[in-house]
């Protein structure tokens, strides 16, 4: 297990190459639009694109297949002219690579690597295997590939966490700083497969606002994810520990796309989280917005975390841009983190890229 301070990739600037790949779900070939709005904004940015995807995977065996997808990740660290990865989306099978990649290769070019959902996978093994530190962020197909743009919201924390704009500047990056928290949000659901057919922007309506389920004051590096993914790694070489951390919890989508995790389902997660002593190592707990839940059932959410953890002492804030959200904040794992419910804050104490 791993639990020191992390590896820290250099910041990335305007003309630099960003990576496109695919780890889990293979679908670009299915929605070229949105890979192609993605790639678009981002070079109107002034950034470089290069997407690493091969659109038919090897049909002989599994392990043939298999082979493509890690040579695919490893291309994209290993190419140095890629100073940061994003990947398309997440998926259900990051699991079948993580006993595949070469921690060596990808400790030796350190790069930023971003994703969410069931890449909160990758995030644990790359920290435990290759010392990364990864960020908890938007990926090509979701929000970068928003019509008809990214959220203002999502590409400026973005900017802020992982840019640097001044060129001549050879000193470390200021501290990320307090999280900014959104006016605005959508959970709208609109079919990719309709496109161009359905093109307009989501509908937003205005934010809840973060809520402090418990109140106190934590100080940690945060990690986390995907609340069902985390469970997937104890007991693995890739389980990070969770000791004197800011653990980061958000929900992913239910059995369709359009639905919400079940609430029954969150509730096994949390208590296979207690029955792992998760809640006797952490100092803090952070909770993304829901996806698709009705008020009440948000409200049975964060009944359900109080409950479980209950005898417990740590502050726990609700309703934060993470996760299955959008807009969406660009978190940097492994990081030291105050949580502050007297002062209301959720601050990011340090850098998270070295500007170099």
């Amino acid at each position: 297990m791993q639990n020191s301070v992390s590896l820290v990739p250099a910041a990335l600037r305007r003309g630099d190459t960003i990576a496109f790949i695919a780890p889990s779900a293979r679908i670009n070939h299915i929605f070229p639009l949105r890979i192609a709005r993605a790639r678009a904004f981002l070079e109107a940015q002034g950034f470089r694109i290069r997407e690493i995807y091969t659109p038919e995977l090897p049909t002989t065996s599994f392990r043939a297949a298999l082979k493509t997808r890690v040579d695919e990740i490893h291309e994209s660290f290993r190419d140095d002219e890629v100073r940061a990865i994003i990947c398309c989306i997440g998926g259900l099978t990051a699991n079948e690579i993580l006993a595949h990649l070469d921690y060596e290769l990808i400790r030796e070019h350190p790069k930023i690597f971003i994703g969410s959902s069931d890449i909160t996978l990758f995030h644990h093994a790359l920290l435990a295997g290759s010392g990364l530190r990864t960020f908890y962020g938007p990926s090509a197909i979701t929000q970068l590939g928003e019509y008809p743009a990214p959220l203002d919201f999502t590409w400026e924390h973005f900017l802020r966490v992982l840019v640097a704009e001044r060129e001549e500047s050879n000193a470390p990056s200021e501290e990320v700083g307090p999280m900014p928290r959104a006016t605005h949000y959508t959970d709208e659901f609109l079919d990719w497969s309709g496109e161009p057919g359905n093109l307009r922007a989501r509908e937003t309506k205005p934010s809840p606002g973060w809520k402090w389920l418990r109140p106190g004051l934590a100080h940690g590096r945060i990690f986390g994810g995907c609340l069902p993914s985390t469970l997937q790694l104890f007991g693995t070489p890739w389980e990070v520990s969770y000791k004197d951390r800011i653990l980061l919890l958000e929900l992913p989508e239910g059995m369709t796309l359009d639905s919400p995790w079940p609430l029954e389902l969150a509730r096994w997660n949390l208590a296979d989280l207690g029955m792992r002593g998760v809640w006797d190592d952490i100092t803090g707990l952070i909770l993304g917005r829901p996806y698709r839940h009705t008020e009440g059932q948000v409200a049975e959410w964060e009944n359900m975390v109080l409950e479980l953890t209950e005898g417990y002492d740590f502050p726990i804030l609700a309703g934060v841009d993470v996760g299955h959200t959008d807009p969406m904040l660009t978190v940097p794992l492994d990081a030291l983190c105050r949580l502050d419910s007297e002062r209301d804050e959720w601050v990011v104490l340090e850098s998270g890229v070295e500007n170099k």
